[in-house]
């Protein structure tokens, strides 16, 4: 029930979880009749003012319009978890209550190699297309679009798309940037990011023959074996001899030195500072990149107000993209060196080692509004008497790469929906389960490009046209204003599509998703 249907009641008292009016001021429609909260903290208040009682108890602030309470109406509003067609969103604040100020808004981009990453810019095409504008304080609008958020965080193939259009460049510049026909950046080239890593066995190859020698030379000189407390027999030192040829193996067979060459050269061709900080204090607009330093096994977090703030943006993304096995790890000189703990230099792989999506950084950053797009989900196969086994190993390598990523952002999204402390509205952009187009392409042909992203436009779209109603529902509640919905054929389901607490997670198998 809409604040504009209690107009006509004496009274009206509007229970708000205290966590969506803590630190923000919010109000909800000022016309008459309805209710004109204040702004409270997170403990207990006592407030009288004129025409206005407010009584906070436990975690809930009861606002009565009025001076007859006994005569309310109560209205409460309680968080959803939703999900339909690919659109997944975690609603934790009332979309009754207008905004003074426009919150934070970021957007979180995961992984996607070469299929996943065209995919995501035809999708985010699909997204900036519904945006109609934005209410400003005052009642003004202005147009809105996805390089007008406020937060940009990415992780490996996600890092460069959140770069790019933190720089101001949009999704239909971005398309051009993929099929080569952009004024702005150079074609994006199979060489740019799958550049053979033959620099590193060459590297390699007189430190093993040092190895090599100074074994041989213990044996020669008759050093006394540690683990014998006896001099080193011949077949000791060939069995430590045999062990040490892996070092010349290369850790990965493609290196990311020539995506940072392209990199920096369209920065400084545009100008585009390859500085954190720089960058923030010329745009205003905030970018994180994670990486994950492989020495430590921790997650590293690049941005202007990080601690490795000075590492260039052009090396955090080959960090962000560099998947252990396929990519070489980015080695970078540490701008911490000196401090305790801190090593002269950094080894760091891919982000999405120990993330799907950072959306809990763009919570830590103030986000009211987090856009997470992810593009690897698993499909459900339930065709009659077949299996993705009977279609081959690079079948089920897809599948089990997809559960491996839908599972662990399934456990975000339930973390995020239970934890009191977080009252961002966060919406997940997904493939749906039945979108066996994409699961067929492959996800590092750089022949797919096109394909990838002319499907993920027109799969994105379908998925907001079937969500629009919702949609509209969260991003008004953050000022932001829809289009229309173009047609009508992607309705939702009938009845309730809200999700109970024990059907949050896809991965748990079949259960009943829908509450009535």
């Amino acid at each position: 029930m809409g604040l504009h249907r209690l107009a006509g009641f004496r009274s009206v008292r509007l229970l708000v979880p205290l966590w969506s009016l803590g630190s923000r001021e919010e109000v909800p429609d000022t016309s008459e009749g309805a209710v004109e909260p204040i702004l409270l903290g997170t403990s207990a208040h006592n407030i009288s003012l004129p025409g206005l009682t407010s009584v906070a108890k436990g975690r809930c602030a009861i606002f009565a319009a009025g001076a007859h309470l006994g005569d309310t109406q109560c209205v409460r509003f309680e968080k959803r978890f939703y999900r339909y067609r690919g659109i997944t969103i975690l609603q934790k604040r009332d979309p009754r209550l207008t905004r003074i100020r426009p919150g934070k808004v970021a957007l979180v981009l995961a992984g996607g190699a070469v299929s996943g990453g065209s995919y995501k810019v035809g999708g985010l095409r699909a997204l900036d297309e519904v945006f109609a504008c934005r209410h400003n304080p005052g009642g003004e609008k202005a147009p809105f679009s996805l390089v007008d958020c406020d937060t940009f965080i990415g992780l490996s193939a996600g890092s460069v798309l959140a770069f790019v259009l933190s720089a101001g460049i949009n999704p239909d510049e971005m398309i051009r940037i993929i099929l080569g026909s952009s004024t702005t950046f150079d074609e994006f080239r199979a060489m740019e990011f799958m550049a053979p890593n033959w620099r590193e066995p060459l590297e390699r190859v007189f430190p093993f023959l040092d190895r090599q020698q100074e074994l041989f030379t213990n044996f020669l000189s008759g050093a006394t074996d540690p683990d014998q407390i006896a001099p080193y027999t011949l077949r000791k030192t060939f069995h430590k001899m045999v062990r040490t040829l892996p070092s010349l193996l290369p850790t990965g067979i493609f290196s990311t030195h020539r995506l940072g060459h392209y990199l920096r050269r369209n920065m400084k061709r545009v100008g585009i500072p390859n500085d954190f900080v720089e960058a923030y204090s010329r745009s205003r607009k905030e970018l994180y990149l994670t990486a994950v330093d492989l020495n430590r096994g921790q997650m590293l977090v690049f941005g202007h107000d990080e601690p490795y703030r000075k590492v260039p943006i052009s090396e955090a993304i080959r960090a962000s993209c560099a998947l252990p096995g396929w990519y070489r790890p980015v080695r970078i000189l540490n701008p911490l060196y000196g401090e305790p703990g801190e090593p002269a230099s950094l080894d760091l792989v891919d982000g999405g080692l120990v993330r799907t999506a950072n959306v809990r950084v763009a919570v830590e950053k103030g986000a009211d509004l987090v856009i997470c797009y992810n593009p690897f989900n698993r499909i459900r196969y339930e065709r009659l008497g077949r299996s993705l086994v009977n279609h081959g190993p690079l079948a089920l390598a897809g599948q089990l790469f997809r559960i491996l990523l839908g599972a662990r952002l399934d456990i975000a999204k339930e973390l995020l929906f239970r934890d009191e402390t977080i009252d961002a509205d966060v919406v997940f952009i997904e493939p749906a389960e039945d979108d066996f187009a994409f699961f067929l392409m492959n996800p590092i042909d750089y022949r797919t490009r096109e394909r990838a992203a002319i499907h993920g436009y027109h799969s994105v779209r379908a998925a907001i046209q079937a969500n629009h109603e919702r949609l509209a529902d969260v991003f008004g509640t953050h000022n932001i204003e829809l289009h229309p919905p173009d047609v009508d054929r992607y309705a939702p389901p009938r009845g309730n599509s809200e999700l109970h607490y024990s059907d949050m997670s896809e991965s748990r198998g079949r259960r009943s998703s829908v509450v009535s």
